[in-house]
């Protein structure tokens, strides 16, 4: 069988590295000026004093609980992935548990605008964006994810599914997949053309749908990272002058 494509982590922008070692360079220059060297109790309150720390650690934060919920997908995938392979590799109703971890990648999914909404909120207070601007960002969520919330209606409010007799799937469908697999899903079809009994199906068409929300969404999000970065850059240049001398 083909292996599973995990979903990738997101990377933070690589224009914000700059300000950390800055900072870091105007720390030990404050050190060496007073002759004495900073507690690490001291290091934290410059650290959360300064604008270019407090900003990118929150950054990094931020980047990190969109990962934290990667990792989430990731084991639903690896559910999905196991009953593709075998409907009964895992306890309980197969059928059941596929629907429940296609609507558990949902839940998760829609974590992702919540958790950033946070960290926009944050900017907004930092005067990194104006309430307009903050708007704008959180209506391209809206707009990024309009079409995810359909999907997800559809399947979980109005029904769309799988039908329990003649389950049916096209031909670009098979093309998606290794000669091991078309063939183990043709028999499957042709044995007992039943929902319960192609949920292997199933769960690999689960999985294609899943991967490709996925590709979608960190295209997104990468490209919302850096327009973020570079107003960060932009809004110290322009307004801040960054420097740790007037936080000790």
């Amino acid at each position: 069988m083909s292996n599973l494509i995990e979903i990738r982590k997101i990377q933070p922008p690589n224009q914000l590295a700059s300000g950390f070692l800055k900072f870091a360079k105007e720390i030990n220059q404050k050190s060496i000026d007073l002759n004495a060297k900073f507690t690490e109790e001291e290091i934290c309150d410059i650290f959360n004093n300064s604008f270019p720390g407090k900003i990118r650690a929150n950054f990094l934060l931020w980047v990190g609980d969109l990962n934290k919920i990667i990792d989430g997908m990731n084991i639903i995938l690896l559910d999905l992935n196991d009953l593709k392979n075998d409907k009964n590799s895992l306890k309980g109703n197969p059928l059941t548990r596929s629907e429940l971890l296609f609507q558990s990648f949902f839940g998760e999914f829609f974590r992702i605008r919540e958790t950033s909404r946070i960290f926009i909120k944050l900017l907004t207070k930092e005067n990194v964006l104006n309430n307009k601007s903050k708007e704008l960002v959180i209506e391209s969520y809206f707009v990024a994810f309009d079409k995810i919330y359909e999907t997800r209606n559809l399947f979980i409010h109005q029904n769309l599914g799988f039908k329990d007799f003649d389950v049916d799937f096209g031909k670009e469908f098979f093309e998606l997949f290794s000669n091991e697999e078309q063939e183990k899903f043709t028999k499957l079809l042709n044995e007992s053309n039943t929902r319960e009994n192609t949920i292997e199906m199933q769960c690999a068409f689960y999985i294609k749908f899943i991967e490709q929300i996925m590709t979608n969404f960190l295209e997104f999000q990468e490209k919302l990272n850096g327009i973020l970065a570079d107003l960060i850059i932009l809004y110290e240049e322009k307004v801040m002058k960054i420097t740790v001398a007037n936080t000790v």
